[in-house]
């Protein structure tokens, strides 16, 4: 009797961790989330099923995992905006106050001072998390805080991303695991043999692990829904003033010029990074055998024309004259 719920408890074992094969997603959370919680065990290989048994039990795994049409989709948003503001230090504390009264909370927040021929000017940034309910009320009120209405809102963006099937996989990859967990319990109570219940004692280890760190996955995943992420730079309204002559505004075509000048500049570092790593490694042995043959074919040529020279030298050059006999 042990011996065929041993038998059963393996076949369950490798079909439900060949339903836990983690997707690419997790992949990247257990880099992300490693340092919070420890360190990940590899998901066991997908086994063949070759019985009428494990195929039943894969079907009833398959058909307990849940629709994700019918799940409620979760989107985590982000947004981020740069706004001028007569005081950016007092801005950002006034950014603070009102992620606690939304019942959020700040990420991190920073300042500093920059100085130049007009004077010294603040720059702050502040990243806070809030009710994602709340966040469209939440961005318009750090949009209020400048003076200058609409015109203030130097830059504003807004991105969202859907992890509902991230969420919905994750959920069945924990039953799933929890199942299996379960059985490896019912396994290690059975099994007297030392050897066979430190086997399945070290599974059962890795199997809680890897249950722990998609938990912690889910709990992060539906954290991130529920509370969006802002991030808001302020400048001082003084260190942005145009400067106007008559009409004309030099500091636009000044930034259009910059622009062009860094575009170029951009264009052409990517272009010499690109020519040496993809070109340098076969022009260099190329360049070093091309000089060396150029090298041999003049210093050939060379000892070619001296022979001739010397050919034409001799050929020119007229015998001695005899000298007369003397009586």
């Amino acid at each position: 009797m042990k011996k065929k719920m041993l038998i059963v408890s393996l076949i369950a074992l490798l079909l439900l961790g060949a339903c836990a094969k983690a997707p690419a997603q997790i992949d990247e959370y257990k880099r992300d989330f490693n340092s919070a919680y420890g360190s990940a065990a590899v998901a066991p290989e997908m086994p063949n099923p070759g019985s009428q048994k494990e195929s039943l039990l894969m079907d009833e795994a398959l058909l307990d995992m849940p629709d994700s049409s019918a799940q409620e989709r979760l989107v985590i948003r982000t947004a981020e905006m740069r706004v001028s503001v007569a005081d950016p230090i007092e801005a950002m504390w006034s950014v603070s106050q009102m992620a606690d009264q939304m019942g959020g909370f700040v990420i991190s927040s920073e300042s500093s001072s920059s100085t130049n021929s007009d004077g010294e000017y603040k720059t702050a940034w502040i990243t806070i998390r809030v009710p994602t309910k709340k966040l469209d009320a939440a961005m318009e009120a750090i949009r209020q805080l400048s003076g200058q209405g609409k015109d203030g809102v130097l830059f504003e963006s807004t991105s969202g991303e859907d992890v509902t099937s991230d969420y919905v996989d994750t959920q069945s990859r924990v039953r799933n695991l929890q199942a299996a967990e379960e059985q490896l319990l019912v396994l290690m109570e059975n099994t007297t043999d030392l050897d066979k219940t430190m086997r399945v004692f070290k599974e059962l280890t890795r199997t809680r692990e890897e249950i722990e760190v998609l938990q912690g996955h889910i709990k992060y995943l539906k954290e991130s829904a529920s509370m969006s992420m802002i991030t808001a730079t302020f400048v001082a309204e003084a260190s942005i003033k145009p400067i106007e002559i008559g009409g004309w505004k030099p500091e636009g075509t000044a930034r259009d010029a910059l622009q062009t000048l860094i575009n170029i500049s951009q264009g052409i570092a990517d272009f010499l990074i690109r020519f040496s790593i993809v070109c340098l490694p076969f022009l260099i042995p190329l360049g070093v055998g091309t000089f060396f043959v150029v090298k041999a074919v003049k210093k050939r040529k060379i000892k070619k024309q001296a022979r001739i020279v010397d050919y034409y030298a001799q050929a020119t050059q007229k015998p001695p004259l005899e000298e007369p006999k003397k009586d």
